[in-house]
């Protein structure tokens, strides 16, 4: 059997009606193809930490992608980051002082993104 590595997304793919409550079946499904020897990476636009988390729990492939990519976990302390989050607060500031009603969303902490709550207009 050839290895594969399969890339898998969280919200909205294994989760259901969008709530994020994880499908069972499709986690099971996926810790299968651990069992068999392929890996299984979960990529998020939520932190990488979260992604991580769900491996440890889930008993797939502990790697995960987080942070719209930004952000790769291999375990609780170990982190690369591809993204810059100082260049992301600096934009943070020069959007929220020319454009209305922009407000940071309280989320697990980031290390490579700022998350913006849905309150503006463009």
């Amino acid at each position: 059997m050839k290895k594969r590595t399969f890339a898998v997304d969280i919200d909205g793919t294994i989760t259901e009606n969008g709530g994020g409550r994880i499908h069972l079946d499709a986690l099971d499904a996926l810790r299968r193809l651990t069992n068999m020897g392929h890996d299984v990476i979960f990529v998020t636009g939520r932190s990488s930490v979260e992604g991580y988390l769900l491996s440890v729990f889930g008993g797939t492939t502990k790697i995960a992608v987080g942070e719209n990519g930004g952000c790769i976990t291999t375990d609780s302390d170990e982190h690369i980051l591809l993204g810059n989050i100082e260049e992301c607060k600096k934009a943070f500031e020069i959007i929220k002082n020319n454009i209305e009603n922009v407000k940071e969303k309280h989320v697990f902490p980031r290390m490579t993104e700022v998350v913006l709550e849905r309150t503006f207009d463009l």
